[in-house]
C-alpha cells in the first residue's frame, strides 16, 4: 500500500518469552512488590503438588511440601538465576520440592504397600494416552496400581520417574532438577522402569 511505511526487520521488538516474563514478576518481588509472586504459584502449583504427592502418597504431605517450596523459593528469590533459560523458575522450584519431599521421606522412614498389575516391559509405564470412555474404568484402576508401585520404588529412582514418565520433562531439565549427569539419568530411568515392573510383577 502506498504511503505506508514498514518496519525494517531489524527495527522489530521480539515478544517477550515466558522467561522474561517471570523474570519481570520475580524483579517485581524483589523491588517489594509480593504480588509479583502470586502468578508463579498459580503457574506451578499443579506440578508441585504432582511431584510432591507421588514421591509422598499422601494429600497432606504434599500439600505441606509444595507450599513449603514455594515459602522457600520466595525467600530465595535473590539467589535465583535464570539467564533467560526456558524453563528456569519451574526446574529452579521443582529442585525445592523434590529435596524437601525427600526430607519428609527421611524423617518419616516411610514403607509402602505393594500392588498387583502389568505394564508392558519396555517404554514408560506412565506414558499418556487418549482416554477412552468405555476403558476409562479400567485406566483409572490401572493408574491407582501404578502409582501405588511407584511409592515402593527407592526414592532415587523414584524422582527421576515421575519427572520423567509423569511430567514429559526432557532429559536436561531434569539434569538441572537433580544436578545429575544426563549418561546417569538415563541409566536410573532404565533401572527405575525395571524396578517398576518388578513391582507390578510380584504377585502376578
Amino acid at each position: 500500500m502506498t504511503g505506508v511505511l514498514a518496519l525494517p526487520v531489524e527495527d522489530a521488538v521480539p515478544a517477550p518469552t515466558k522467561a522474561d516474563e517471570e523474570q519481570a514478576l520475580i524483579n517485581r518481588c524483589l523491588a517489594g512488590d509480593t504480588e509479583g509472586f502470586r502468578p508463579l504459584v498459580h503457574r506451578y502449583q499443579r506440578i508441585a503438588f504432582s511431584v510432591a504427592l507421588r514421591m509422598l502418597g499422601t494429600r497432606a504431605d504434599a500439600e505441606d511440601v509444595a507450599q513449603q517450596a514455594f515459602v522457600d523459593a520466595f525467600a530465595a528469590l535473590d539467589r535465583f538465576a535464570g539467564e533467560g533459560r526456558s524453563n528456569a523458575f519451574a526446574t529452579w522450584l521443582l529442585r525445592i520440592v523434590i529435596n524437601r519431599a525427600k526430607d519428609v521421606l527421611k524423617s518419616k522412614k516411610r514403607t509402602e504397600a505393594p500392588l498387583e498389575v502389568e505394564v508392558a516391559s519396555d517404554g514408560a509405564a506412565f506414558a499418556h494416552t487418549p482416554m477412552n470412555p468405555e476403558a476409562s474404568v479400567g485406566q483409572a484402576e490401572q493408574r491407582r496400581l501404578l502409582e501405588a508401585a511407584l511409592l515402593r520404588v527407592p526414592a532415587k529412582y523414584r524422582e527421576i520417574l515421575i519427572l520423567k514418565d509423569v511430567e514429559d520433562l526432557s532429559y536436561e531439565e531434569i539434569r538441572t532438577i537433580l544436578g545429575l549427569p544426563i549418561t546417569t539419568l538415563k541409566i536410573r530411568v532404565v533401572r527405575a522402569r525395571a524396578m517398576m515392573r518388578a513391582e507390578l510383577e510380584t504377585k502376578t
